[in-house]
């Protein structure tokens, strides 16, 4: 099973899996697609902070990510 860690930067976790834009997309982070959004807002803000700064149901993210097969850790 893979996992997804919430408290790592997103670029990281993009960078490592090949699979994690298009979950995010699917969870409702379209912005991650803008070029460049990754290498320089991804290089610091994790899943947590994304969640808060798009008011993205965090709930939401983690069914998505389970649906798609993944252990989320950190997320509280």
């Amino acid at each position: 099973m893979k996992t997804v860690d919430f408290s790592r930067p997103v670029h990281d976790l993009a960078q490592q899996d090949p699979d994690f834009v298009a979950i995010m997309v699917e969870a409702g982070f379209d912005k991650i697609k803008i070029p460049g959004m990754l290498d320089t807002v991804g290089r610091f803000v994790n899943i947590n902070r994304g969640c808060l700064a798009m008011n993205i149901d965090k709930h939401l993210v983690i069914d998505t990510f389970k649906r798609n097969g993944y252990e989320v850790i950190n997320h509280d």
